[in-house]
């Protein structure tokens, strides 16, 4: 009885002690709420929950001591940046002591402010405050660390990074729209590509002011040669930085005066053939430089100086625009006299050559950005066709192409442009350019003359005739087809003979004659070509312009061409700046290359009822 009592007496005792402990555990204290609240910070900051987290260090900094309080706000900023909210981070900052902040949170907070550099563009002086926060950082940091450090690389190595830091800072020294900084600022960003400018106006991370500046000065560039769509290009930027400080207006206002500022040269000289087999190209070259420039001159001059045959009249033609005091000479046409026309000693004046420039070209002194060459250039155009195959999924190609020259030139440049990977040229065939009937020749390459003899073998076998239908051969993706207009007229039936009608066909330019005729084209339905893009706008008799140079349409590629030698002139530089700028021609798109040379990007056309048009987007 008395041992029982005693157990009951120990029993009592041991609870009042755990209601004891309770009742302290339940009494509210500051420490405690606060180590509450910054664990429940540092759990939403761990899984991510960056807002969250902010909003917690920055309610709990309320109730804390000063150096908590500072050490609490330099975490919240942190989180703000980590939630890509730069103006709540900056106003967090402003709250914050330095001298109250131990050694670890003084570490922290030039992290932060690094964070910030980068944002606005400045990757020196994120650098130095990385070196500065590094021996004192928390462990905890030290993959943030590694993060900034890798960005600071990144935009170091950039080759924009000094032009978008120059056009930060003048984005921060305007507090309204100022007209002419505004310009100055598109102009400091003129060497940043448009694929740059592209991925830094959508970076997340980014400075909201300066991000829009930089989509503003890409949407600028997009929208200089052909204005059509500007305004409504500028509807979208605006929609997309409703808080930038520019107005849909004033970002117009800033597009028009920046593309005041480009104007071609003020005397301009004209070298083309004005005698010898070149001269009906020259004269179409002429009427179409003429169209461009009386639609807009510029308040530019322009002399016209005939070339012949050899090279040394177009060295005579060239002295003599320097004597007409010029400023920049268009031509020549022929490339042999283009090659010896940039090979003179002294050559001072800027050229747009009308053809391809010299392989072995070396520079004149002073004139590396100013020497540039445009052509009608086949053998690109062949490019083209191999590239624009590639990237249908075609792997498995026939070669077709004339017993010339001619063909050869374009058999190989095919050849030496498409066998890549796994892309195979599975047959090849040259057919006589004298002859109509090119049945042993394509039944060859189709393996139909296989499929002949296979039946003979077994009739022989069996010693009887054979129901039998030729079967061609079913590894085949396309096929490249070297022709003129009339040859492709015979070829192209004659493969819907031997049952390859559905096959792709693609053809050089020269497919087409340039003369709408659709019911002669009837038989190129189908056929794939690159195009001059005036074509597509010239489709029909009565859309050409009624000139003794176009003949009908047939020298049209040419007239085109001389329309771009004039309308390119004023974007020269800033295509050499950024590669990536396109000129939209009437011959082709074109970009800078290299060395001067500007590549031509074809339109695709397709024959279709006998007229060509455009080919349809993924075809």
């Amino acid at each position: 009885m008395y041992q029982s009592w005693k157990i009951n007496i120990r029993l009592i005792l041991s609870m009042l002690i755990l209601l004891a402990l309770t009742s302290c555990t339940t009494t509210g204290s500051t420490p405690a709420t606060d180590s509450r609240g910054a664990l429940s910070a540092e759990a939403a900051f761990s899984r991510g929950d960056y807002e969250r987290a902010a909003k917690s260090w920055q309610q709990d900094a309320l109730e804390a001591s000063p150096r908590q309080a500072a050490s609490m706000r330099v975490k919240a900023a942190d989180a703000w940046l980590l939630a890509d909210n730069v103006e709540n981070a900056e106003d967090v900052l402003r709250w914050v002591t330095r001298s109250e902040l131990d050694s670890a949170s003084r570490a922290m907070m030039d992290l932060v402010l690094a964070d910030l550099a980068l944002r606005y563009n400045r990757p020196g002086e994120a650098e130095q405050l990385l070196q500065k926060a590094r021996p004192a950082l928390p462990r905890s940091s030290k993959g943030r660390y590694a993060n900034l450090q890798a960005e600071v690389r990144q935009q170091v190595s950039s080759p924009g990074y000094r032009d978008i830091s120059q056009a930060a800072a003048i984005s921060e020294s305007m507090d309204f729209y100022d007209p002419v900084a505004s310009v100055e600022l598109i102009r400091s960003l003129e060497n940043v590509s448009s694929g740059e400018l592209a991925i830094r106006s959508e970076n997340p991370r980014g400075e909201r002011n300066l991000i829009g500046w930089l989509d503003l000065a890409l949407v600028i560039r997009q929208n200089l040669v052909i204005p059509d769509e500007v305004t409504t290009s500028m509807t979208a930027w605006k929609t997309r930085h409703p808080y930038h400080q520019l107005t849909e207006q004033q970002a117009l206002d800033t597009w028009l005066r920046y593309r005041q500022l480009f104007y071609p040269p003020s005397r301009v000289a004209v070298l083309l053939p004005g005698s010898g087999r070149l001269k009906s190209a020259g004269e179409a070259i002429r009427d179409g430089f003429m169209s461009a420039y009386l639609d807009q001159a510029g308040g530019a001059e322009v002399l016209f100086f005939a070339t012949g045959e050899d090279e040394q009249s177009a060295i005579s033609a060239y002295f003599n625009a320097l004597d007409a005091g010029v400023n920049l000479i268009i031509g020549p046409l022929q490339k042999e006299s283009v090659s010896a026309m940039l090979k003179l000693a002294g050559m001072s004046t800027p050229v747009l050559a009308l053809n391809d420039l010299p392989d072995d070209l070396i520079m004149p002194p002073g004139l590396s950005s100013q020497v540039n060459g445009i052509s009608l250039s086949q053998e690109e155009e062949v490019a083209a066709i191999a590239s624009h195959a590639i990237a249908s999924g075609y792997q498995n190609a026939i070669v077709i192409a004339p017993e010339s020259a001619w063909g050869e030139r374009m058999a190989i440049a095919f050849e030496s442009n498409f066998l890549h990977e796994d892309s195979e040229i599975i047959a090849a065939a040259r057919y006589l350019e004298t002859e109509n009937d090119h049945s042993s020749t394509l039944e060859s390459v189709l393996k139909i003359d296989q499929s002949k003899a296979r039946k003979r073998r077994l009739e022989n076998t069996l010693q009887m005739t054979l129901e039998f239908e030729p079967a061609r051969r079913d590894d085949v993706d396309f096929i490249f087809l070297a022709a003129s207009a009339s040859q492709a007229r015979l070829i192209r039936p004659q493969l819907k003979f031997h049952d390859a009608g559905n096959i792709p066909v693609y053809a050089t330019a020269r497919v087409y004659s340039g003369q709408p005729d659709s019911a002669r084209n009837q038989d190129l339905n189908g056929i794939r070509f690159p195009a001059a893009p005036w074509y597509l706008s010239h489709a029909s008799s009565a859309d050409i312009p009624e000139l003794a140079s176009i003949r009908r349409g047939t020298l049209g590629s040419l007239f085109a061409l001389g329309q771009d030698a004039w309308n390119i002139l004023p974007w020269l530089e800033l295509m050499q700046k950024d590669p990536e700028f396109n000129f939209p021609g009437q011959s082709g798109n074109y970009h800078s290359a290299h060395e001067g040379t500007l590549q031509r990007v074809p339109a695709w056309a397709e024959f279709s009822r006998g007229r060509p048009v455009a080919l349809k987007q993924g075809d």
